[in-house]
């Protein structure tokens, strides 16, 4: 019995550092109002440009214009527009995207969450 315990352990060791046990996403597409996509992120990586970017570019359409908007609190996802003043007070963090401007912005909830340089979201 240890030994297979052992040879069990082992065998998790090598998947999980192989990459073949993946993470759970830390977030999730919820929805779309309109054009706009809604997404609901682990307040973790609330102001991590580089995950919101990720998950952006997974909810959106490469050749077209894209709105991403992101809550922390999938309570507070609004499912009509406009947006409460609560809503909208809730949204951590919006991208925008044009492909045919060249366009792309990553507006972050400014304090607590801007700590990766981007522009404030207001």
């Amino acid at each position: 019995m240890k030994t297979s315990l052992t040879i069990l352990a082992a065998a998790t060791a090598i998947f999980a550092t192989s990459g073949v046990l993946a993470q759970p996403p830390q977030w999730k597409h919820v929805g779309t109002l309109g054009q706009r996509h809604l997404v609901v992120v682990d307040a973790a990586i609330a102001d991590n440009v580089e995950q919101l970017k990720k998950a952006a570019a997974a909810v959106c359409d490469t050749a077209k214009p894209c709105v991403v908007a992101f809550w922390t609190d999938a309570a507070a996802v609004p499912v009509a527009m406009p947006m409460t003043d609560t809503e909208q007070q809730a949204m951590v963090a919006q991208y925008l995207r044009n492909p045919a401007s060249g366009k792309e912005e990553l507006l972050l909830k400014c304090p607590p969450f801007n700590s990766g340089g981007a522009k404030c979201l207001r």
